[in-house]
């Protein structure tokens, strides 16, 4: 699909003719307007197994090329088996005009993200993660999983994708896996991001949940997780609290996958090597740094 120099090298800004002509605005059935989205970016794979979705911030141009220099590089694993792509809503603010010029040029060079018409930030991740899900269910339901991560993970895609193939068959259709919390008490410091008032969660736990970071979805529930979400009626902004009160309502245990590394203490006990996801990577420098050290002591087949 791209044109790449060589395995750990910057990618070429070319794109070839016929991912070119898919690149179009439309509009999903079930979603809200897409104004940036590549078609094609789940098809032409031989043993598609999961797609890595990446939740950006509009405005995270820098971000979004370190993580395609770094982890999504598809010289680093099977482009067959694997494809990401970045989602982003709107800009808000005066930027905003801005925000989509630079956007649509990253679009028009890499053909890796897709943006809805809608604003993008913190408090509105659930509708996020809905869009996301539905695109899946959309697009790209010849994969069997999704991960779905944030901008500020280091993702290792060789020992994520090992993991996946060791799912027992007998479990693929109701796979939800991450860093599982639970007996988790809402936080009622109206200081705090994860606030939630009492009268929008009275219960004294939340529900089982993976850390939406980095989290592991079977594409076969996809369908039914959207149709419970419909029916939520929460205005919890917490998603991934969401998506557990969603899975305990469809009867779905989630798994505690072990390798994803969601805070600095544990972070810092576990071997880069043995980790599938690592959090904590709120600089471009950091990000380069870590995957240069993964880089030396893995052998990767390099399928460029």
């Amino acid at each position: 699909m791209f044109l790449l120099a060589s395995s750990y090298q910057m990618w070429s800004c070319i794109f070839l003719p016929s991912v070119q002509e898919a690149m179009r605005r439309i509009k999903v059935q079930g979603l809200l307007n897409l104004t940036l989205i590549n078609t094609r970016i789940c098809f032409d794979l031989r043993e598609p197994l999961v797609l890595i979705v990446i939740r950006s911030r509009p405005d995270r141009q820098d971000r979004r090329k370190a993580i395609r220099d770094t982890w999504a590089n598809p010289c680093t694993y099977d482009p067959n088996k694997v494809r990401y792509l970045f989602l982003t809503g709107k800009q808000p603010g005066p930027q905003s005009v801005y925000v989509d010029e630079v956007l649509q040029r990253e679009f028009d060079c890499y053909g890796d993200i897709v943006q809805y018409d809608s604003l993008d930030g913190y408090h509105l991740l659930p509708k996020k993660q809905f869009i996301a899900l539905s695109l899946v269910h959309h697009l790209c339901s010849n994969f069997p999983f999704v991960f779905m991560t944030d901008e500020d993970f280091l993702i290792n895609i060789p020992k994520l994708t090992e993991y996946l193939l060791q799912v027992p068959s007998e479990n693929r259709k109701y796979f939800v896996g991450g860093h599982l919390y639970k007996n988790v008490h809402p936080t009622r410091d109206k200081g705090s991001k994860y606030y939630v008032e009492y009268d929008v969660y009275p219960n004294k736990t939340y529900p089982p949940f993976v850390a939406g970071g980095a989290s592991f979805i079977s594409t076969s529930l996809i369908q039914s997780i959207l149709a419970e979400m419909s029916t939520l009626l929460t205005e919890i902004h917490l998603e991934d609290v969401r998506m557990g009160i969603v899975l305990q309502r469809l009867d779905i245990v989630s798994i505690d996958v072990n390798g994803i590394c969601i805070w600095p203490v544990e972070c810092r006990l576990i071997h880069l090597n043995n980790l599938i996801a690592k959090h904590g990577y709120n600089d471009e420098k950091s990000l380069y740094r870590d995957w240069k050290k993964l880089n030396l002591s893995l052998n990767y087949h390099v399928h460029c």
